[in-house]
């Protein structure tokens, strides 16, 4: 599973082949809320120039809440893409970087004809491969009010839905938990860069064999962008080893 965190605050966003209809001038697209977006009106090539106020070495880069159809192509860092719908009807763009530089700034091109484009969040995150045990899960949550009248009838009032993600981080020796052993970081740092409900990602399945390649359409649509309701504890279970639970729910487009 990959857990994506820590993106740095945005210093400014600039755009290049259009121009911002909406009066934030793209603030809505750093907002951690992808159902609010940003519209703009495209002039030509379009790509969205983000500089950030440090440093980030990016492996994931997301677009959320689109208005394009699938297939449009997105690139960012060197990666590139393709728009996907997701079964609520959304469409998004994952894009997984590898062996990116640490860099304080991020072009976002967007290879579409379309006159109007909305983008409801934009996400540049680092990430760390942490392994799952067995038994996680992902619910999706139906928000709708049921009441039912007098005679027993049922009136519904539609809310929306979102994913929440339950399970176990797999067992790890000591370096990955407390000592740096996971990519440079541990998992006491990720969990402080989690809590406070700070944006972040999870892709519980991204590939289809175990230890293999990224597979985009299968990691697009396991991605879930949101806040860990619940970070976990480091919980030894023998030895120098530990494990952990972790609840993470969406924020929906």
């Amino acid at each position: 599973m990959l857990i994506g965190y820590g993106m740095p605050a945005v210093q400014s966003v600039a755009l290049v082949g259009g121009a911002w209809l909406t009066a934030d001038a793209g603030a809505a697209l750093f907002d951690g809320k992808p159902a609010r977006r940003a519209r703009i009106a495209r002039t030509g090539a379009l790509s969205i120039n983000i500089t950030f106020s440090g440093t980030i070495v990016p492996r994931i880069v997301a677009l959320l809440g689109l208005s394009l159809p699938p297939g449009v192509p997105i690139s960012a860092a060197g990666a590139s893409g393709v728009t996907v719908r997701l079964p609520d009807g959304s469409v998004c763009a994952w894009l997984f970087l590898t062996g990116t530089a640490s860099v304080a700034s991020v072009s976002l091109g967007i290879d579409t004809t379309a006159t109007t484009v909305e983008v409801g969040e934009i996400v540049v995150l680092r990430a760390v491969d942490v392994g799952i045990a067995d038994g996680w899960a992902v619910a999706t949550i139906d928000t709708s009010v049921h009441t039912r009248t007098k005679g027993a009838q049922l009136n519904t009032v539609e809310g929306p839905r979102y994913r929440r993600f339950t399970g176990n981080l797999s067992v790890r020796p000591t370096e990955v938990a407390h000592n740096g052993g996971l990519a440079g970081t541990d998992w006491d740092a990720v969990v402080l860069a989690l809590q406070g409900r700070r944006r972040g990602c999870i892709v519980p399945e991204y590939s289809r064999t175990k230890g293999g390649p990224i597979d985009p359409a299968l990691a697009a649509r396991s991605a879930i962008y949101g806040a860990a309701s619940n970070t976990w504890s480091v919980e030894n279970v023998s030895g120098r080893y530990f494990s952990g639970y972790l609840e993470f729910e969406e924020v929906p487009a």
